[in-house]
């Protein structure tokens, strides 16, 4: 059962190779894994199950083992929490109302998004992954991959927290130290600082087989850029790898969602505006593991296929010979006001989200600066695509007549935040005025051969194309965006890659 105990936490100079002794073993790792977060801790946990292997994790963020951070409720509140999560502005997004920036946020510290992911858990459709072999991924059909689901849903376990093993610092990896030419390159390990603290000091790291970039769809593209890998417009200089994808074709799950009035006890503002309430939800979480605080803001999901709507917003009934066709659409009911800045309410608010699965636009992640502590810059381009607004229209339109049959059956519901009316226009109007992230970043470094319409940046094993000892193993790698929250997918991919590795050093 894995533990602190097993993988203890380290200081930045005791991972690193003595400046004064390199001659030492010491900063020498069978495999460097970049990046902390769901995927990364899966792969390097798989990885050193071979008691003869070392292995480095290296992670920005620190361990949060505090009581809150097991809480459903409190620990999906992560926007306030500097411990929890990073959170910038994106670029300006052009086609929307005032070309506003928007929140972005990542994971932060060991887990990374799982321990902020409102405990969604959810696989996709088997079509989703034969998509991706379809499109040529060998080796990525579900038949091929349903095992790595199974193969992690056994874990469980409590850190224990014993603070010897907790370091004082996470390391911000600063870039690959690459060898070679643009034709065959090789990564001799990495470079990284501390993460906080005002101390610039670089240390240093060895892979003695692989490095595997774990960091997230967009930490990933901005590590590369950093290390001359990319686009040559685009990279710090000098070149180390050409690859055209690198950073490109960013993917979310844009959304957007109509809300209602609701009585304020039947809301998760009873808990905001009462700290009487609030006292009492706390005290039934700890005493009898139930009540408000047992569950995270996110507790349904409904998927749809807008195919399968109408004009009017209802749903058309399929038939049994009717072929199998992914969900675009997600409608999230949410007992809170889900707008930024807030829509003014005097009682509760229900939302119901309406998030984009299968969005036609892309965006993009370049470097801001070459200082790797600024967070990359973001263009998420939202609606590059106009394809897009047809399937939103749709999603609004059902929400509405989710809400009017609610309504039919006693539910205490008045309009707060709706649609002048149900015009494309209107709609779309709507849209531009409110839209956001849904956080679900991937595809930045695309599985896929570099003349793909969409250069692809690393191969079906993973491998960098042209950096045979770089791979990369999370949800940047997704080839076609997926119908499905991204928490499981980047596990099952971390779970593919280990075995990748591990059969490729027998």
């Amino acid at each position: 059962m894995p533990s602190f105990n097993r993988y203890p936490l380290t200081t930045l100079e005791a991972a690193s190779i003595p400046p004064s002794n390199l001659g030492s073993e010491q900063g020498h790792y069978d495999y460097i894994v970049v990046g902390g977060g769901t995927a990364g801790c899966v792969l390097a946990s798989r990885l050193s199950e071979d008691p003869g292997v070392k292995v480095l994790l290296l992670e920005r963020g620190g361990a949060r083992l505090g009581w809150a951070t097991r809480v459903p409720l409190i620990s999906t509140n992560f926007l306030g929490d500097e411990n929890a999560a990073y959170s910038w502005p994106s670029a300006p997004v052009a086609n929307l109302s005032g070309n506003p920036s928007l929140t972005m946020v990542t994971g932060k510290g060991l887990g990374g998004g799982s321990g902020i992911n409102s405990m969604a858990y959810t696989r996709g459709y088997p079509q989703d992954y034969d998509l991706w072999s379809d499109s040529g991924r060998k080796g990525w059909s579900y038949k091929e991959i349903e095992g790595y689901f199974k193969k992690s849903e056994k874990f469980a376990g409590t850190p224990e927290r014993n603070s010897k093993h907790h370091g004082t610092n996470g390391a911000a990896v600063t870039s690959l130290d690459i060898e070679g030419d643009e034709h065959q390159s090789y990564v001799k390990g990495v470079s990284f600082q501390a993460a906080t603290g005002g101390d610039e000091k670089i240390y240093h790291a060895r892979a003695i087989r692989e490095v595997i970039l774990c960091a997230g769809a967009i930490a990933n593209p901005q590590i590369l850029l950093l290390s001359g890998v990319g686009a040559r417009h685009k990279v710090k200089q000098p070149l180390k790898t050409e690859l055209a994808g690198v950073g490109e074709s960013l993917q979310d799950h844009m959304s957007t969602g109509i809300m209602f009035n609701v009585p304020k006890a039947e809301s998760l503002h009873i808990v905001q505006q009462s700290p009487l309430r609030a006292i009492l939800e706390i005290f039934r979480y700890i005493a009898f593991g139930e009540g408000l605080f047992l569950s995270p803001v996110t507790q349904l999901s409904i998927l749809v296929d807008s195919a399968q709507i109408d004009d009017s917003g209802h749903v058309i009934p399929t038939k049994a010979t009717d072929p199998p066709r992914l969900p675009d659409i997600e409608i999230q009911p949410i007992h809170w006001n889900i707008t930024e800045p807030p829509v003014p309410h005097k009682e509760g608010v229900l939302s119901l989200i309406v998030v984009l699965m299968r969005p036609a636009s892309r965006g993009t992640v370049s470097i801001a600066s070459e200082d790797p502590l600024e967070r990359p810059a973001c263009d998420l381009g939202y609606f590059t695509d106009p394809a897009d607004y047809a399937v939103m229209r749709k999603g609004l339109k059902l929400a509405k007549r989710i809400g009017e049959k609610m309504r039919e059956y006693g539910a205490k519901m008045t309009d707060l935040y709706m649609p002048d009316s149900e015009s494309d226009a209107d709609l779309d109007a709507f849209v531009q005025k409110f839209t956001r992230t849904n956080y679900h970043y991937a595809s930045t470094c695309r599985m896929g051969p570099e003349s793909d319409f969409h250069p692809g940046v690393v191969g079906d094993d993973l491998r960098v194309h042209r950096i045979p000892n770089l791979r990369i193993a999370d949800c940047s790698i997704i080839p076609i965006m997926i119908s499905t929250h991204p928490q499981a997918p980047a596990v099952m991919i971390a779970e593919k890659c280990a075995d990748m590795i591990k059969a490729a050093h027998k």
